[in-house]
């Protein structure tokens, strides 16, 4: 009887020793989980930055160079006059702070419409001779990137955004005959809960972002580091 009751003794006691462990592996699971909550949580409010946000981006740019420089430029719409600055009216000015995206970021751009638009659906075209090096994002926010090469051999970059239709893609030579995309209607804005029949038009000096700047731009630095004043641009070149 006394080795049977030892044997018992025994087995309970690695009874309690593996429910012990177990109570133990549950609580570092718990502990874990609760870890990895945070984190989540962390990441989720915090901001993230131009740099590590770029790389996201990089497989939708194509670095190729256009065939022809950029001499001539015009208004990106299908108005009487593409070389008359006041066809087109500006809606939303370069620099003011929003709420979109990310509270707080830089507007990178001009938004902009036609004054007399000569259709419903209102057409894109290429300021200038350029190739499409980046289409990205979707929805309302579809983004068309043209890369040009300046007299001087510089290279800039034209962005146009809030495109419910595209037309071209990444390596396709244009220039302003060229139709890149359509714009939203009133009507097909109102989805998405915004004004989005409107193009968002970026001018660039660069494009190492590879478009992650245009909603993580937080500071005047970031700004003109990599974009030019659009207003400024077409009063200088649109003549």
């Amino acid at each position: 009887m006394s080795l049977k009751r030892a044997q018992i003794d025994e087995t309970t006691h690695c009874t309690h020793i593996f429910n012990r462990l177990i109570l133990s592996c549950y609580k570092i699971i718990k502990q874990m989980k609760l870890l990895l909550f945070f984190l989540f949580t962390f990441s989720m409010f915090e901001t993230p930055t131009i740099e590590k946000d770029r790389e996201r981006w990089k497989p939708y740019y194509f670095d190729i160079k256009p065939q022809k420089n950029a001499e001539n430029w015009f208004l990106p719409f299908d108005v009487s006059d593409r070389k008359k600055i006041s066809n087109i009216k500006i809606i939303s000015i370069f620099g003011d702070h929003r709420d979109s995206y990310y509270k707080g970021h830089i507007h990178t751009a001009i938004d902009i419409n036609p004054v007399k638009p000569t259709t419903k659906l209102i057409p894109v075209y290429a300021m200038a001779n350029g190739v499409v090096c980046s289409v990205h994002l979707g929805e309302n926010q579809k983004t068309v990137v043209v890369r040009h090469t300046l007299k001087d051999g510089k290279t800039m970059f034209t962005s146009y955004k809030h495109l419910k239709e595209v037309y071209v893609s990444n390596g396709q030579q244009v220039d302003e005959k060229t139709k890149l995309a359509r714009l939203f209607t009133k009507d097909e804005s109102k989805k998405y809960g915004g004004d989005y029949h409107h193009l968002h038009l970026e001018i660039r000096k660069k494009f190492d972002d590879y478009g992650c700047a245009s909603w993580l731009t937080f500071n005047n630095t970031q700004l003109h580091n990599r974009f030019y004043n659009p207003q400024v641009f077409l009063k200088q070149y649109v003549k």
